[in-house]
């Protein structure tokens, strides 16, 4: 990097730009932690907003003037709450890392115990003691896991609880090929139950995946972008009066004071075109995903869940280790234009690839592409040439989201 601050600057901006512009032309996007923002969502970021105190809660606010904000916090609230069925949200939290923070502090005291699943059966950051859970002092015992079923076990879960005393059971991952059964942990767990619905919320959303609070989960708490396709941030939704105060006081004034109002009416927005959609999208994300995940395993990769069809939502696991594992077979697949991530699978926290489709599926792509996605996936893991570029042009345009003229 350039010395001079100023050239520093030139060259971090020039940086973005071309990034930007590479994974909008000549990249597949096919890490499961992103999205595409819609023209909608685009449209309505007031800029000037992110900069507006807004401290307390609507109607009472510490700063005076801040009636507009009143309807864009209580609109946002409103419209999460409504597509996720559920009676209360939680809106201000910046990262889904921070809404589960909020329930940690809401739920548990520090030195008390939180069951949270394996990190190489897809158990996030935010859930063990390397994140959230140790800056609230948190112990963490891994759930007993299922690696046939990929859920966690049943048979072992009580003499588990018996023996660990969690005060919370988290459920949710950073992978989710297969729905929890849910009501089956819910009728065996005792404490709150919260379930981590931040690369499915999209699907939950749609009426597809599963309906979290409705199979036995006191809370919800998920990221606003991946497969919601709205704006980076969190939120936390219940239908526990009770639960919706008490994460409503740790988020504020617990964890934030001012927060960037300008994601809200976006944030609105994504939860109306996930309403409207009628499941549209989410189907052709589940879609894209089998599809792909068939022509992965016809082409020879070891792609898990096979016997049960790979998959019932947008993401896709591939077994790496026999291409150096998931850290090193993403850079290569990267170094040719398809962007991914590792994923830790049974057997090994870092041995796996990680594919999510709900970016290429908002850009058009449908089953028909998928051939020719999983023959360049598989000839840049073996080294040999593939025009990724050509394949990521063969759409143009957003599907699946509204234009930025909503007023008809």
């Amino acid at each position: 990097m350039p010395a001079d601050s100023l050239a520093a600057l030139r060259a971090a901006a020039g940086a973005a730009r071309e990034h930007a512009r590479r994974i909008d032309e000549d990249c597949l996007q096919l890490y499961a932690g992103t999205n595409v923002a819609s023209p909608l969502i685009a449209a309505l970021h007031e800029a000037a907003l992110a900069a507006q105190p807004s401290m307390g809660y609507p109607g009472d606010k510490y700063q005076a003037g801040l009636e507009p904000i009143d309807v864009v916090e209580v609109t946002a609230a409103r419209a999460v709450a409504k597509v996720m069925h559920a009676e209360f949200a939680e809106v201000r939290p910046t990262s889904a890392t921070l809404a589960n923070l909020a329930v940690y502090s809401a739920l548990t005291q520090p030195g008390d115990t939180i069951a949270v699943l394996p990190d190489w059966a897809g158990g996030h950051l935010s859930h063990h003691a390397i994140g959230a859970p140790g800056v609230r002092g948190l112990r963490v015992a891994p759930l007993p896991y299922d690696t046939e079923a990929l859920d966690v076990d049943l048979d072992a879960l009580p003499a588990f609880l018996e023996r660990e005393h969690p005060a919370l059971v988290v459920v949710g991952a950073s992978l989710m090929l297969f729905p929890h059964r849910l009501a089956a942990i819910a009728a065996i767990v005792d404490v709150p139950l919260l379930y981590d619905a931040s690369h499915v919320a999209g699907l939950i959303a749609e009426d597809r995946f599963q309906a979290p609070l409705a199979e036995g989960a006191d809370l919800v708490t998920f990221s606003t972008y991946k497969s919601f396709g709205g704006p980076p941030g969190g939120a936390i939704v219940t239908n526990d009066r009770a639960l919706a105060e008490r994460v409503a006081t740790a988020a504020y004034p617990g964890l934030v004071a001012n927060y960037d109002v300008s994601r809200l009416v976006p944030l609105a927005a994504a939860a109306v075109e996930r309403e409207l959609s009628g499941g549209e999208y989410a189907d052709q994300c589940i879609a894209n995903a089998r599809a792909l995940a068939q022509h992965l395993a016809d082409a020879g990769l070891d792609v898990l869940g096979a016997s049960r069809g790979f998959t019932a939502s947008h993401h896709i696991a591939v077994d790496a280790r026999a291409f150096g594992g998931g850290p090193e077979a993403a850079r290569v697949l990267a170094r040719g234009g398809i962007l991914i991530s590792e994923i830790g699978i049974p057997g090994d926290a870092a041995g796996g690839l990680r594919i999510g489709t709900q970016a290429i599926t908002r850009q058009g792509f449908v089953e028909e592409d998928m051939p020719a996605v999983a023959e360049a996936f598989v000839a840049i893991l073996r080294g040999e040439p593939a025009d990724v570029a050509k394949i990521r042009r063969r759409h143009t345009g957003l599907r699946w989201c509204l234009g930025p003229d909503v007023s008809g």
